[in-house]
């Protein structure tokens, strides 16, 4: 066949690595057919990809992708390639014909799945070629409306159920890939089920978060299907309840693991590689939320170990945010108020949908301190439930008294007597 008018192609892929083998096909058969391609591998970010091409003076910008990670960014390069007035052209193996639909209807000049006709690609892609050098692309189709988190790719531990599902949810609402995370597959299918349909999207794994493989196992997963991380929510939990004097220590054990250990092992997994991104030139906004409760910060009768494990987790994020801040990445704790399988005592809700304690009303909260306008915002605890927010503060030191040498049990005590009034009551440790 005559090939067609020569055009400049920049092709890259944005997730998985096996993609790599489908974009040089694609690469060698332009090649063959007179286009000039820059095939330049794996990219992080819409906005590299975009800006190469820019550099490289490219027609159109080529993604191999895969059937289900598009949707964390399709449209956020559909919207950059339209301010540069170039084409943008998807293909993969297998994209089915709904995938294909959906990303025309998204903005993009051509999608191809499997078995499409070399001439009917080729004829498709010329024409693509054609409009970009009259001139007469398409303008961006309208804004369909906020999506603050569009692009940005999330994990969330402890998504099946209560506040882990609502965090999932609304996250794929806001526009956010999530890779959701919990041990009961069948809960966790009925939850990244219900995301279809959002401006996001959201995939299963199925990992017990104590088991020390589990970070990176996360971290990998959310790699391979959308080739970055942008946020975690460490949310799983469990309750074992019980007074210091009952609790055996199997409960114990299991208390620390999921509330303390998990997630210090998953900001130690997710931390270093947001710090190895950011020594190559390459710096994530990240951010991390990890999850404490006002069990945590001012103690709840007969929960010792419960409340000893949630403010570890209050201080692990004032020290966390501390150390991966110089890195772009902020790390803040939610403790929140609300009605899950560990907190059935709460009172019952009105009907009607207007349940002060329903896990939704704390979602947005979690979804905004990962967001773009939270970036200020390192090391903090934010209460929020039951239809109030509020920002408790750290410990603080009280008032200082000089402390002589050799002092007598007398003057020891008279010390301490004024140490403690000066200071003040504490206040009173919770309870149901």
């Amino acid at each position: 066949m005559t090939p067609p008018r020569p055009g400049r192609f920049v092709i890259g892929t944005l997730g998985l690595d096996q993609h790599e083998v489908g974009a040089m096909a694609i690469s060698q058969i332009l090649v063959r057919h007179g286009y000039e391609v820059i095939y330049l591998g794996r990219f992080n970010t819409p906005h590299r990809l975009a800006a190469v091409a820019e550099q490289e003076d490219a027609d159109v910008i080529g993604v191999s992708v895969h059937s289900w990670e598009f949707t964390a960014y399709a449209d956020e390069l559909v919207r950059r390639c339209r301010d540069l007035g170039i084409g943008l052209v998807f293909g993969g193996s297998v994209l089915t014909d709904a995938d294909q639909a959906d990303l025309l209807a998204r903005g993009a000049d051509a999608a191809f799945g499997a078995y499409r006709a070399e001439a009917d690609m080729l004829r498709q892609i010329d024409a693509v070629v054609q409009r970009v050098r009259a001139g007469t692309m398409a303008p961006a189709a309208p804004d369909p409306g906020p999506a603050p988190l569009a692009g940005r790719v999330v994990v969330v531990t402890g998504a099946a159920r209560g506040l882990g599902r609502a965090y999932t949810l609304e996250l794929c609402r806001q526009g956010a890939a999530v890779v959701a995370n919990d041990i009961d597959e069948a809960a966790l299918k009925e939850t990244v089920d219900a995301t279809r349909g959002t401006a996001g999207s959201a995939c299963p794994a199925v990992h017990d978060v104590t088991d020390p493989a589990t970070p990176r196992a996360l971290l990998d997963t959310a790699l391979r299907r959308y080739g970055q991380v942008h946020g975690l929510v460490a949310n799983a939990g469990v309750l074992r309840s019980g007074p210091v004097l009952r609790l055996a220590d199997d409960d114990l054990r299991l208390l620390l693991d999921v509330h303390v250990t998990a997630p210090f092992r998953l900001l130690r997994t997710f931390g270093a590689y947001w710090r190895a991104e950011a020594k190559a030139g390459r710096a994530v906004p990240a951010a991390a939320v990890l999850t404490t409760s006002a069990a945590g910060l001012y103690g709840f009768r007969a929960e010792a170990a419960y409340s000893a494990s949630k403010a570890a987790v209050a201080m692990l994020t004032r020290v966390a945010a501390d150390e991966l801040g110089r890195y772009g990445t902020t790390v803040n704790a939610i403790a929140p108020a609300a009605r899950t399988r560990l907190t059935d005592w709460l009172p019952a809700g009105p009907g009607g949908g207007d349940d002060p304690w329903a896990p939704e009303h704390v979602a947005p909260i979690v979804a905004a301190l990962l967001g773009p306008d939270a970036r200020e915002i390192n090391g903090r605890v934010v209460e929020v439930g039951n239809q109030q927010l509020s920002v408790p503060g750290t410990w603080r030191p009280g008032p200082p008294h000089a402390l002589p040498p050799g002092l007598s049990a007398t003057d020891a005590g008279a010390l301490l007597s004024r140490a403690f009034r000066e200071a003040g009551d504490p206040l009173p440790v919770l309870g149901t």
